[in-house]
């Protein structure tokens, strides 16, 4: 009923989330894919919400990455072979 409560709500809910993000390439302590920071935010998926949790965390990812909070480590990796997986660290 309170739509600006909501947003609120909303935005709090999106920084807890890309929080989380920053907080699992923390504790890896090095690049890490998409996949691994959904293994550590998401452990106990199964089946078909894994494909969701991942598009959930490569949103996350893509929106830290386009304001300059990520980098991608492994350019050298992406020149050389076809299509590996990104490899993203904190900037």
């Amino acid at each position: 009923e309170n739509i600006y409560e909501r947003i609120v709500g909303i935005r709090a809910s999106h920084q807890r989330k890309l929080d989380r993000v920053i907080d699992a390439i923390k504790v890896a302590a090095k690049p890490i894919t998409i996949s691994d920071i959904s293994k550590h935010m998401y452990h106990d998926v199964h089946g078909y919400d894994i494909l969701l949790a991942l598009e959930e965390v490569g949103a996350h990812v893509e929106y830290l990455y386009e304001h300059g909070y990520l980098a991608v480590c492994n350019l050298d990796q992406v020149e050389r072979e076809n299509n590996p997986a990104l490899q993203y660290g904190l900037v």
